[in-house]
């Protein structure tokens, strides 16, 4: 139940890197805390830890507002469930000034290897999908696209939010359009490159991409 964890702050163009590890107890289908009989057989350790916090786990506010009425276990968490969870996800930073995305899929951990959950801080795509991850990577990273987001969302905590997309109107990934498959590729090397502090690799591809995302919306 311990996950390595990404915010805002520790996303880079192309490197997003975990600092910090998160608890979560809850179940991404039914999006509530596992119920506490099941926390008390199955994870009884965790259960009784999470008791030393209980009053300031139903102090917070997502909590009243979400968890609460229904009657659901006093560690629930908002927005996280199934998608928290997919296997590829392209997170880009919140309450900036500019949009700045990674993909992220499993980390090394002492607890072996798992999935990068996004903090609170960050705003994200989630897929089962590597090539249209970095597809979409590639896109968001692109000047045009981030030019255009910052035309009219004010920098600050509401920038950056996941409703701006709804305004971009990426094509929906098409494994057999070579195009898609070349943005993708640009971003999977831009990410190695980045690992490798290979800083002007990086612009070189950066330039292409431009070129690339400019076709694909047929400008």
């Amino acid at each position: 139940m311990v996950f390595p964890a990404v915010s805002g702050a520790d996303i880079k163009r192309w490197k997003a890197t975990p600092l910090v590890y998160v608890l979560i107890v809850q179940d991404p289908n039914t999006r509530a805390g596992y119920t506490e009989p099941l926390m008390k057989e199955k994870w009884p350790h965790t259960y009784a830890y999470l008791l030393n916090f209980r009053k300031e786990l139903e102090e917070r506010a997502s909590y009243k507002k979400y968890h609460a009425p229904s009657g659901n276990p006093f560690y629930s968490q908002y927005n996280i469930a199934y998608y928290s969870f997919a296997n590829y996800k392209v997170i880009w930073k919140r309450m900036a000034n500019d949009i700045v995305a990674a993909v992220v899929n499993q980390h090394r951990t002492p607890f072996g290897y798992k999935v990068i959950i996004p903090t609170d801080t960050t705003s994200f795509f989630a897929t089962h999908n590597e090539v249209e991850a970095h597809y979409l990577c590639a896109v968001i990273n692109s000047k045009l696209v981030r030019d255009f987001i910052k035309s009219f969302s004010s920098a600050g905590r509401g920038f950056g939010t996941p409703s701006v997309m709804q305004y971009v109107g990426i094509p929906k990934f098409d494994p057999d359009n070579k195009l898609h498959q070349k943005l993708a590729e640009i971003s999977q090397k831009s990410h190695q490159f980045k690992l490798e502090g290979k800083e002007e690799e990086v612009k070189q591809l950066e330039r292409k991409n431009e070129k690339l995302v400019k076709r694909l919306f047929g400008i």
